[in-house]
């Protein structure tokens, strides 16, 4: 599954609003920072465009397949009244979260939950490069019919203990953010102080269960 890709030989992502389909929640750990930030837990959630299509090889190797195009966002793992992770949630949902609901939300939920993307073009920070990145997110628009992720869909979490293990269809580039994480750093080396805290959300079940007005 490509659940983001990092290519530049593509052409970009229209900007523009566009349907998605959630595909990937994957678990970074606490990723290092530079200046005064503290470090904290991060996660990327990744969308797969139904209206973008991109030609990839085949499983068996032999041939290429059309699939959709996907994108991701990086956030801080917190649910925080400030986080962008519950502003975005809260906008996608259509609807804030009560305190409840916030203490039983599990991201791995959001696996096959249809919404709208606004995709912004940003230059790079010396203007050579320009990225499409996820600029805000909003519910499913009224009357469109939901559509299943084709793209092989990815839930991963760092285990709390023993050797950290990827699975075979977790991209080398995420990889290799993993690898430079507190938590892979200190299982590998224990030695080394650790730079900042981390923010696991709560594992629980779906919830808005009954309720079919939300996605999620």
């Amino acid at each position: 599954m490509p659940v983001a890709t990092k290519k530049q030989g593509f052409e970009l992502i229209p900007a523009g609003v566009q349907q998605a389909v959630c595909v990937g929640v994957i678990d970074i750990g606490t990723q290092p920072t530079t200046g005064n930030f503290a470090a904290r837990r991060k996660v990327f959630i990744t969308w797969e465009l139904p209206s973008e299509r991109i030609m990839v090889k085949s499983g068996d190797g032999t041939g290429e397949i059309e699939m959709p195009r996907v994108i991701s966002k990086e956030y801080t793992l917190s649910t925080d009244k400030k986080s962008n992770l519950r502003h975005d949630l809260e906008a996608w949902r259509g609807k804030a979260f009560t305190a409840e609901e916030v203490d039983r939300f599990d991201v791995g939920k959001l696996i096959g939950a249809n919404c709208q993307l606004n995709i912004i073009h940003k230059p790079s920070a010396d203007g050579s490069k320009t990225y499409a990145n996820v600029g805000g997110i909003m519910p499913l628009a009224k009357g469109a019919a939901k559509l299943a992720a084709e793209n092989e869909t990815i839930v991963y979490d760092i285990p709390d203990t023993g050797t950290i293990t990827f699975p075979a269809n977790l991209p080398e580039w995420i990889q290799a953010k993993i690898r430079v994480s507190d938590e892979f750093v200190e299982r590998t080396n224990p030695t080394p102080a650790k730079a900042g805290v981390a923010a696991t959300p709560d594992q629980a079940a779906n919830l808005t269960a009954g309720d079919e007005a939300v996605p999620f």
